[in-house]
């Protein structure tokens, strides 16, 4: 899980915006925490009008996105590069830091049911920590020679793959909308790249005044999206429409 919600539900509400509690079903709350993983549920743990879910970064089945899959997840010894030493520290991270909610606790109904759908995804011998490790490089300059020169053609379906949820929906993130599209078009290559690797200086700094592209952007390690890749993503959203 990596970094960087609100109104409180009660258990019925839980059960209705979920699948339903299954009187007795034993898969009942991880059908439950399904619903807080990639349903209004989700975004509704974040800030009022946060569109994004859990699902937004995070994949159920080892696909890759910005953060690491939720697949075997819930057993690790620590997450975030060790800045979460538990899975609900790691939560509450994207929680309050993404997507602008309130942290949850331990008895709360909601991180219950997602605790549960967590663990019902992961393999209780799969402990090894949560890694974190951002392409951080000198300055957006250094960022500009590694990424230049791609392949627009190549990089249209990544794009579709890795940005388009957020930037051709322009989906409110916490309380920012994504950047579209269109607008991404006059970012330079090196501001593109900077802010993919790292969320902007320093590495995942959310909100941070001194980067050019401020807003909660989860950023993307090499081992997630190749440099051929993104080099290739940057030159289909710089080429034109």
């Amino acid at each position: 899980m990596r970094r960087p919600v609100h109104s409180m539900f009660g258990i019925t509400l839980l059960c209705a915006v979920a699948v339903g509690c299954g009187d007795g079903d034993p898969s009942a709350p991880a059908a439950d925490g399904l619903a807080y993983y990639s349903s209004a549920a989700s975004a509704a743990l974040g800030a009022v009008g946060n569109g994004a879910t859990c699902a937004t970064c995070h994949s159920n089945d080892g696909t890759p996105r910005s953060g690491d899959t939720f697949r075997n997840i819930a057993y690790r010894t620590s997450f975030k590069g060790g800045d979460a030493p538990t899975l609900l520290d790691a939560a509450n991270a994207c929680v309050t830091g993404w997507m602008g909610g309130t942290a949850l606790t331990a008895t709360d109904p909601r991180w219950t049911a997602l605790q549960t759908y967590l663990q019902s995804i992961s393999d209780r011998s799969v402990t090894t920590p949560n890694t974190m490790r951002p392409e951080v490089l000198a300055n957006e300059a250094a960022y500009e020679t590694m990424y230049a020169g791609g392949d627009a053609t190549a990089g249209a379906p990544l794009y579709a793959r890795f940005c388009g949820t957020c930037h051709n929906s322009t989906l409110t993130v916490n309380m920012s909308r994504a950047v579209s599209r269109v607008n991404l078009r006059s970012f330079s290559v090196g501001r593109i790249a900077q802010k993919v690797r790292t969320a902007g200086p320093p590495p995942s700094g959310m909100m941070d005044m001194s980067d050019s592209t401020p807003g909660p952007m989860p950023f993307f390690e090499p081992d997630e999206l190749t440099p051929t890749e993104l080099r290739d993503i940057i030159a289909h959203v710089r080429s034109a429409m």
